[in-house]
């Protein structure tokens, strides 16, 4: 059918397709008479029985929630059964998980607890539980920030979805009894809950991440959160009973985020790291950290309080250009370079996380740092790592006052002992270990920042910092008598 060039049944023109399913077509409609648009299922009575079809609409018309689309009519002709119904205007959850950067570990949990509500009222809502048994990110909408639910082709009443001969599902969202003959109950919509949160998290759906350990899980997810999720995809006796459940687990993790999550704090976190001398690796520790705290959900913005131009020279070698306030966004960073004392900008707006880079300027980074008005602040050193850099990394630990800095030792070599090992003084400091893309860190230097971020925020549940025990196992030092 040509949609731009189509009126149905006298009212409805046709502008275009939105939309493609297994069974049918989704049009946009503009109703001649009213100047509204509505969207307008097409589906072949090849494909599916009008009986069938009509249970879909008044499965609908019985659902009064803001997040369900409001069925108009029902029409039919000798060979298609069109549902019309309110069109929502938004992007489905695979278009917004595609753009990575902008969707943080909050938002996820936020839309999950809008889903689980959605699911909920679908469970208590009729004479008996409705399930959706195709709970996907093609049928999940965000507009204007709310989550809303398309497409009930496959909904249906308990009892008569238990006696269908035909089941049907989304490969990789749909629980494993909808390929059996076992009993699908409520906690088949909470399978694809758990399906639906992995993928706002991580961007995959969990079939496609293979044998993937607990540890790999927890790191991209979080633990709190990953345990959660396995709880959904477990065997469906032991999963979540309700929707209404995994909400106000949802609801706690949410209480429980660090509040660098929180809209309505007024409060920031700052981070001023320095090096104990040049190329101790600064910029790459930074902005490792960066990456990582992108990834958690956690926006931050890397201020270069150097002149060594990296900043510039990133942006300039990602086309990347700055906006009003200088920031530049090269992949998912946000940097602030620097531009020197003429240039005015107005400020770059509010962040949860600075930092600060400071390159090997001890003196500079102690000054800002002290004057900074945050409450929420610390102080980073990045220390070199060989027998030849221990002067440097004395001087800078006392130039900074060493019980108030956190020492991190880079390109760490076999039997050097760093100083004030053995006086207390190991149990502030850290090993970071080698990765070699900053925007990329590996398993391993995630681990590290899990722990450093641990030690910042006092964060529960990230792992003990990776401090000098770690050193002592893989090089074997022992302490001096």
């Amino acid at each position: 059918m040509d949609a731009q060039d189509t009126i149905l049944f006298g009212k409805y023109h046709l502008c275009r397709i939105i939309g493609k399913g297994r069974t049918g077509t989704v049009y946009l409609a503009k109703h001649i008479g009213l100047g509204e648009y509505r969207a307008i299922k097409e589906v072949s009575k090849k494909n599916i029985c009008c009986e069938q079809f009509r249970r879909e609409a008044l499965i609908m018309k019985d659902l009064h929630h803001p997040a369900i689309p409001i069925v108009y009519d029902l029409e039919e002709t000798e060979t298609h059964c069109y549902l019309i119904e309110e069109f929502l205007e938004g992007e489905s959850l695979t278009a917004l998980a595609l753009d990575r950067s902008s969707l943080t570990r909050s938002m996820v949990i936020q839309y999950g607890i809008q889903i689980c509500d959605l699911v909920q009222y679908l469970h208590s809502a009729g004479r008996e539980p409705i399930l959706y048994l195709d709970l996907q990110p093609n049928n999940l909408l965000l507009c204007n920030g709310s989550i809303k639910l398309v497409d009930f082709g496959t909904a249906d009443y308990l009892m008569r979805a238990n006696e269908a001969s035909r089941r049907c599902g989304t490969p990789g969202c749909a629980a494993p009894e909808q390929y059996t003959r076992e009993p699908l109950d409520e906690r088949t919509d909470i399978y694809a809950i758990g399906v639906i949160l992995f993928y706002l998290a991580t961007g995959q759906l969990p079939e496609s991440t293979g044998k993937a350990s607990l540890t790999d899980w927890d790191m991209a997810l979080g633990r709190e959160l990953g345990t959660l999720i396995r709880g959904c995809l477990s065997a469906r006796e032991k999963r979540p009973e309700t929707a209404l459940e995994v909400k106000k687990r949802l609801e706690f993790l949410l209480d429980l985020e660090s509040w660098v999550f929180r809209k309505d704090s007024d409060t920031s976190l700052i981070l001023s790291i320095v090096g104990s001398c040049p190329n101790a690796g600064v910029t790459h520790m930074a902005l490792g950290l960066s990456a990582c705290l992108w990834k958690w959900g956690i926006p931050n913005l890397y201020e270069e309080h150097n002149q060594s131009g990296h900043g510039m020279l990133l942006a300039g070698q990602a086309g990347a250009e700055p906006d009003s306030s200088g920031v530049c966004r090269v992949g998912s960073w946000r940097l602030l370079p620097h531009y020197g004392p003429q240039v005015r900008l107005k400020g770059p707006g509010r962040y949860p996380v600075y930092i600060r880079d400071y390159g090997s300027d001890c003196k500079t980074a102690k000054r800002e740092h002290e004057k900074a008005s945050f409450h929420q602040k610390h102080l980073l050193c990045v220390c070199g790592g060989k027998v030849y850099d221990s002067v440097e990394n004395s001087r800078a630990a006392g130039e900074l006052g060493a019980g108030r800095v956190i020492l991190i030792y880079n390109f760490l070599e076999l039997g050097y002992r760093p100083p004030f090992w053995g006086n207390g003084m190991e149990n502030s400091a850290m090993f970071l270990p080698y990765f070699p893309r900053a925007s990329r860190p590996d398993k391993e230097a995630e681990r590290f920042y899990r722990a450093l971020w641990g030690r910042i925020t006092g964060e529960k549940g990230v792992g003990r910092p990776n401090i000098f025990s770690q050193i002592k196992k893989g090089f074997k030092m022992k302490k001096k008598p």
